[in-house]
C-alpha cells in the first residue's frame, strides 16, 4: 500500500506541474494528463493494465506501461529540443542585430 500512495503522489505532482506550465503545447498537456490519470488508475488496479495490454497485443501490463513511458519521454525530449533550438535562433538573431547596431563606420 505505501508504494501505491508514493506513486499516486508522484503522479499528482506531475499533474500539478503540468497545470502550472502555461507555455506547454496543448497536445503534450493532453498526453500528460491522460498518462497521469491512466497511471493512477493502473497503480490502484494493476490487473487492469494487463487486460488492456493483452487487448493491445502486449504481453504484460508492465510492458505496456514501459512502452507508454518511452513514448512520452521521447515526446518531452523532442519538445525540449525544439525549445532549445528556438532559443538558440533567438540568441543568434539578437546577437546579429546587436552587432549591426553597434557597428562603426571605418575610418
Amino acid at each position: 500500500m505505501p508504494i501505491k500512495l508514493a506513486l499516486t503522489l508522484g503522479l499528482s505532482v506531475l499533474l500539478v506541474y503540468t497545470l502550472i506550465q502555461k507555455v506547454a503545447p496543448s497536445l503534450l498537456k493532453i498526453a500528460i494528463f491522460g498518462s497521469v490519470f491512466a497511471g493512477i488508475y493502473f497503480v490502484w488496479l494493476p490487473d487492469h493494465a494487463t487486460v488492456v495490454a493483452n487487448w493491445l497485443g502486449v504481453g504484460r501490463g508492465t510492458d505496456l506501461v514501459i512502452y507508454v513511458w518511452i513514448l512520452l519521454s521521447f515526446a518531452i525530449g523532442l519538445n525540449l529540443h525544439f525549445k532549445v533550438r528556438a532559443a538558440r535562433q533567438d540568441i543568434t538573431e539578437l546577437t546579429r542585430a546587436l552587432a549591426i547596431a553597434s557597428a562603426r563606420e571605418p575610418g
